[in-house]
């Protein structure tokens, strides 16, 4: 059905949908329809929706909304009215989805009413429509304001008179990147303490005012994501109007929207690079570092560092480097979307002050249950909604005023990602403990109307009751007083208010402070931040030593700014008091610390004297930045007790502290005699700064007297790598060989032949060495794509002295690089290339970034596929899970892991079952370039030598990037000597596989990759 175009229109659903949501609300319907006997068409249809739902005990599950009334909804907030306001994403990337039809007149913002209360939406309007909001991220309605995020800006509309048509919009911010993309700018939420709160992905990179001119935050920091204050992805604050914008917490990912607790407490999810099962969910410990990429170089965290995690969650989020604040959970994989906390009493007491979450990768929607445990938080899991629909895909959670859960479903058969399956349909659900919907209706114009709207879920009551009770001044204190004695949120949120009032601010503050509850000592030390930074020394001194690990985690975040004697004082005080198992702990007093470290730590240092060697004193020197830690590191690296694993983490913590003598210190470990001397050794010269050890003859002879020591070690390869050590290339090749660490091999592969050992590979290839070693060999050589590689490769080939499996590996290994490609291709047209080699030849060169390449490679195979394919009814179809697991491994493995299996280049497939549906996993393999994952975009890098590079980019440092090439290697590539970078407009992965498999075969690897499911694998991290 055409999407209707007018500016403000009302339609009737009843009219669209004849009985369709009627049908589908009906609990007796819903218990007669078998979902799973239903055909995969059927299954697409409103009315059989809730027939593949799974609800928690006690509450009911509506459908408010469906298709034709809206579409594609990317985001939800809902009115004091009790109306539902939509940003629709129908113009979702249009460019990468060229099949489909778009509305030229742009995106849409809907206002869905339920006028006869019987729990679904009868009318509809149009409240804006412009191509300015297309994908449309997030909508908060505030009153008259409706603040539409939407990358490269963020809109303020202004409706004065309250006829649904806007009489103003005005750009708040502009410059965020990430325009009609995922990564980009989120919604804004109403802060209890009349702030407001938003963040971005890490495609925002940037934040400037309506002219264009960069914006400062109150610490006077460009707000820019180069590395100088800050990385990748972050939370802000601001006031009403957007002045005093703070930086809340940085290096994340992609957390798509914040939530905000009654106490001022903060808490957002985080997405994982594809396939990583990293998904997250934090709580926002403020200023702190959430260890996306590396914080001081910004390198991927797929690149080798000193001491990194075995489990590649913990490893994708830096979890073991100092300064990385934890997570409250690793959910695994997923691709999580809106979060809320539930502050309203219509749904069970056990959700009541919790989490609530919408993870569309698990078509689920979650509450978390949450603990404090020490300084920080524990939790468990329990599913609100589950759904047996592979498109149900909910991206938000909001509270309507009657307390009742709206959830937004986007629905498709994938989770954005840059591909739309579908633009055409879209859900919103009810959650709820009563049937039917009778918004609750506040007096916003009366005291007493105004402080019942106070205890609301729902924002924008709150939001309004807060301004009227706030312009009310003294006259809201019997109010306040009357919400402060009954306790709980809205105590919380009475205090908020009035400590806003400058004549009762310090009797508000002092009375959180000093209150038995600890959330209440808490919130005061963060109402004291806020409105009395000039007593706040004095505020703290109150709880510096407070029963609370809670409490003193704020005091110690609250300290960053002071530098003064008594705030190091204070420091000092809350540092006697860490708990040498509570990370969370040591965490805050890290961000406390780091604006004045050596001035705090002296302050600790001086009252404990030389009896510091605990555990807590290790830590609390492992973690601060202070100078005088250096020294003190070295000393518990010398402890003949120290594990493996502390050693590690100890050495790590080098990276992270300057000292005028760190490499005179570090050298000094060389000569120590240690029982583990040897790992020692291996730390150090990983450690050393070249120039340090180039520019002495005595450092350089006694690295290298300790080389053959630590020989086949990532330490012993970095410093190989950093020091140039070309003499070491028979060693290189022994670690290619036989080393047990395959990531290590690749690394060493690429330092092979950048120091000109390509004559040691060739002749191990025709020596007589057992075929399976030659084999593991090639494939360590997988994305090695340097001209004397190639030419070693291609030599080999036409020789022909190898057997067929060897010489195929050879094929593939060319077919890794554009170099090898051009190779390759050129010996097809010459008819060079023997005819048991061709069809391996022309898949890899399906995926060249060269399009007459690409486009002319399936020329040179007999028999190819029909291009001709209907995906509708490929979907109804059922494959062999067994056969297409080979296929798999033919066309796949060579860029996909699933499971132990495949080479990780591509993003990870172990989950993709659950991420996508049947029909999304078609068209991502007939047309992958229509839906490249983030962070996966190819790039071509063309070299002053000559030699060209294909892959994506790992990390950009200030005079480097590193690339990852097919075959899964990386390479450090140097800016000065590149003289071309082009952005691929072809996926890397292979284009258009249909053109070489059967029908029957596409549909057995789709029915394998189905079968590739992760359980929901939720890890509490404490």
């Amino acid at each position: 059905m055409q999407l209707l175009k007018s500016f403000k229109v009302i339609f009737t659903v009843g009219v669209l949908l004849g009985i369709g949501i009627q049908i589908s609300c009906s609990e007796k319907a819903t218990r007669t329809i078998d979902y799973t006997m239903l055909s995969e068409k059927e299954k697409r249809k409103p009315e059989n929706a809730l027939s593949s739902m799974e609800v928690a005990d006690g509450l009911k599950l509506s459908l408010f909304a469906s298709e034709p009334i809206l579409a594609n909804p990317t985001n939800m907030a809902i009115d004091s009215k009790g109306r539902i306001w939509i940003c629709e994403g129908t113009n979702y990337r249009d460019f990468s989805n060229p099949d489909i039809s778009y509305d030229n007149e742009g995106d849409r913002i809907l206002i869905l009413e339920d006028t006869d209360h019987d729990g679904v939406a009868d009318t509809s309007k149009v409240f804006y429509q412009g191509k300015d909001v297309n994908s449309a991220l997030g909508i908060a309605v505030l009153g008259s304001k409706i603040i539409i995020s939407v990358s490269p800006n963020v809109l303020v509309f202004t409706d004065e008179n309250g006829d649904d048509v806007p009489d103003s919009k005005e750009i708040l911010f502009s410059g965020i990147e990430g325009v009609d993309h995922d990564h980009g700018v989120h919604a804004f939420v109403f802060g209890p303490d009349s702030r407001l709160y938003f963040n971005y992905g890490n495609n925002g990179k940037q934040l400037l005012d309506k002219d264009g001119n960069a914006i400062k935050d109150i610490h006077g920091n460009n707000i820019i994501a180069d590395g100088s204050n800050y990385r990748e992805g972050m939370a802000f604050r601001m006031e009403m109007d957007g002045s005093n914008i703070e930086v809340l917490g940085h290096n994340f990912r992609n957390p798509y929207e914040l939530a905000v607790d009654s106490y001022g407490g903060l808490w957002q999810s985080d997405n994982d690079d594809d396939g990583n099962r990293g998904t997250r969910i934090n709580y926002l410990m403020e200023y702190g570092n959430y260890g996306y990429k590396d914080v001081l170089t910004g390198k991927n965290w797929r690149e080798r560092r000193t001491g990194w995690e075995d489990e590649i969650p913990k490893r994708h989020w830096h979890l073991n480097d100092p300064g990385t604040v934890p997570n409250l959970l690793q959910t695994g994989s997923g691709s999580p979307c809106g979060i809320t906390v539930y502050e309203d009493e219509l749904l069970p007491e056990k959700y009541q002050g919790q989490l609530i979450h919408a993870e569309p990768g698990h078509n689920v929607v979650r509450s978390y249950m949450v603990e404090e445990k020490g300084s920080g938080y524990t939790a468990i899991v329990e599913n609100l909604i589950k759904s047996k629909d592979d498109w149900f895909r909910p991206d938000d959670v909001t509270v309507a005023p009657d307390g009742s859960l709206f959830i937004s479903d986007w629905y498709d058969g994938g989770v954005g990602g840059h591909k739309a399956e579908d633009i055409r349909q879209g859900r919103i659900y009810r959650l709820s403990t009563k049937e039917g919907y009778t918004p609750k209706t506040f007096d916003f114009n009366s005291g007493a109307g105004a402080a019942e709207g106070l205890l609301s879920g729902n924002m924008d009551v709150f939001y309004q009751s807060w301004q009227k009770l706030n312009a009310m001044g003294d006259a809201a204190e019997p109010y306040l007083k009357e919400m402060i004695a009954k306790g709980g949120t809205g105590k919380a949120r009475a205090l908020w208010l009035g400590a806003k009032n400058p004549s009762k601010t310090k009797t508000y503050i002092e009375m959180a402070l000093t209150d038995t509850n600890a959330k209440f000592r808490l919130q005061g030390i963060r109402m004291a931040r806020y409105l009395a930074k000039n007593e706040l020394e004095r505020y703290l001194e109150i709880v510096a030593t407070d029963s609370s690990p809670q409490v003193r985690r704020e005091a110690a975040i609250a300290l960053r700014y002071l530098g003064t004697k008594k705030a190091a004082e204070l420091w000092a005080t809350l540092a006697e008091q860490h708990d040498p198992a509570d990370r969370w702990s040591l965490e805050a007093l890290g961000i406390g610390s780091d604006k004045f470290p050596n001035l705090y730590f002296s302050a600790w240092k001086e009252n404990t004297g030389n009896d510091w060697m605990d555990e807590k004193g290790k830590q609390i020197v492992w973690r601060t930045r202070a100078s005088a830690t250096i020294p003190l590191l070295a000393e518990m690296i010398k402890d003949d007790a120290i594990s493996e694993e502390d050693m590690a983490s100890y050495f790590r913590a080098f990276d992270f502290k300057d000292h005028p003598k760190k490499d005179e210190i570090l050298l000094a470990l060389l000569s120590e005699e240690h029982p583990k001397i040897k790992s020692i050794q291996a730390y150090v010269v990983g450690q050393l700064n070249e120039d340090f050890v180039n520019n002495s003859r005595k450092h350089t002879l006694t690295v290298k007297n300790v080389l053959p020591k630590i020989e086949g070690t990532a330490e012993w390869l970095m410093a190989v790598k950093k020091l140039g050590l070309k003499n070491q290339t028979n060693n290189i090749f022994e670690l290619v060989r036989k080393g047990n660490d395959e990531a290590l091999r690749k690394e060493a592969v690429v330092v092979l032949f950048d120091f000109d050992g390509d004559q040691l590979v060739e002749d191990y290839l025709k020596s007589d060495a057992p075929e399976a070693e030659k084999m593991e060999v090639l494939g360590i050589m997988s994305g090695v794509s340097g001209q004397k590689a190639i030419a070693l490769l291609k030599g080999i080939l036409m020789e022909d002295t190898l057997n067929y499996p060897l010489t195929r590996r050879v094929v593939e290994v060319l077919g890794n690089s554009g170099g090898g490609q051009k190779e390759l291709y050129e010996l097809l047209e010459a008819g060079k290339l023997p005819d048991a080699h061709k069809t391996t030849a022309v898949l890899k060169l399906m995926n060249s970034w060269n399009s007459e390449i690409r486009e002319n490679a399936p020329k040179f195979l007999e028999g190819s596929a029909s291009e001709d394919l209907d995906v509708d009814a490929l979907v109804e179809r059922s494959g062999d899970a067994v056969h297409g697991k080979e296929l798999y491994n033919t066309y796949c493995s060579s860029c996909h892991i699933a499971g132990p299996t495949g080479v990780e280049f591509g993003p990870a497939l172990s989950d993709i079952g659950n991420k996508l549906s049947k029909q999304f996993l078609y068209s991502n393999i007939i047309y992958p370039s229509a839906g490249i994952s983030f962070g996966y975009e190819g790039y071509t890098i063309k070299m002053r030598d000559g030699t060209t590079y294909n892959g994506y980019i790992l990390s950009r440092a200030e005079d480097e990037l590193v690339l990852k090439m097919m075959g899964g290697a990386q390479r450090e590539i140097e800016l000065a000597d590149i003289v071309a970078q082009e952005a691929m407009e072809k996926s890397l992965m292979t284009e258009g596989l249909n053109k070489v498999m059967s029908e029957e075969d596409l549909v057995d690897l789709v029915e394998y990759l189905g079968t590739l499911k992760v359980e929901e694998d939720v890890v509490d991290l404490n």
